[in-house]
């Protein structure tokens, strides 16, 4: 019997090859929909450069997606990204995001448009703070400092979740006089505070991605659509890597 991803997938067969346009608002059903599709808050999970997604249990990056830009026709994240650099945003081709470093993706499907915006809107203010190298308790607070001296300070997974944890709140460019507030967000995390590695809290991108009470999971790679790479070996190749995915435990 086929696995409903896979059902869903095979159901997707098509020729046709999308533009780039703008980002539709509509929620996709299909595992596999169009890279149209990809909505603003979306998290894109990213593989290590040495192994592609022919591992597709090995991913250590995430990203949050802003928008589509028209004018360079490329797609804007807010990452985190390595040590020694700063919160940036990151330009990625849909070649690239169709390729074998990207995937899966997921939506935050318990989150309404507006938490989606907060959770952008959030990460766009810590544009310009540090990459956290040292993988220490998670903070969604950066005014913190006093009782965490890293929480101006972040790792990708730990940006992405306190996005989302603050996105309740509202972020304008200028900051209140009263300053933002924070917190009572959706937790993405699914063991919620509670000490997981070493006695710290730490998020990583394979405990968001596994969260399945908040997170719907896709591809954009459209390998059934490609008439390139079409064949029984490569289909067959790849039904086998997203099962291995859909149904690992990390």
């Amino acid at each position: 019997m086929l696995h409903p991803t896979t059902f869903a997938a095979l159901q997707q067969i098509s020729l046709s090859n999308p533009q780039p346009q703008i980002c539709s608002i509509q929620t996709p059903e299909s595992t596999n929909p169009s890279i149209s599709e990809l909505q603003p808050g979306d998290i894109a999970f990213k593989h290590p450069d040495v192994f592609p997604d022919y591992l597709p249990t090995i991913i250590d990056h995430c990203l949050i997606f802003v928008e589509y830009d028209h004018i360079t026709q490329k797609y804007l994240f807010i990452e985190a990204s390595i040590s020694g650099s700063r919160v940036r945003y990151r330009y990625e081709t849909e070649e690239a995001l169709k390729g074998e470093f990207y995937g899966p993706f997921a939506r935050v499907k318990s989150a309404t448009e507006t938490q989606k915006q907060n959770a952008i809107a959030f990460a766009k203010t810590q544009l310009g703070t540090s990459f956290q190298g040292e993988w220490v308790n998670k903070n969604h607070n950066p005014k913190d400092i006093k009782n965490d001296e890293y929480a101006d300070e972040w790792y990708c997974s730990e940006l992405i979740w306190a996005a989302y944890y603050n996105c309740n709140n509202s972020f304008p460019d200028q900051e209140p006089e009263n300053g933002y507030i924070f917190g009572e967000g959706i937790d993405l995390d699914p063991n919620g505070w509670n000490p997981d590695f070493m006695n710290y809290t730490v998020i990583r991108p394979k405990e968001i991605a596994r969260n399945r009470k908040n997170i719907q999971l896709f591809y954009l790679d459209n390998w059934f659509n490609s008439t390139t790479h079409y064949d029984p070996i490569t289909t067959l190749f790849k039904i086998t890597q997203h099962l291995l995915f859909y149904t690992s435990q990390f």
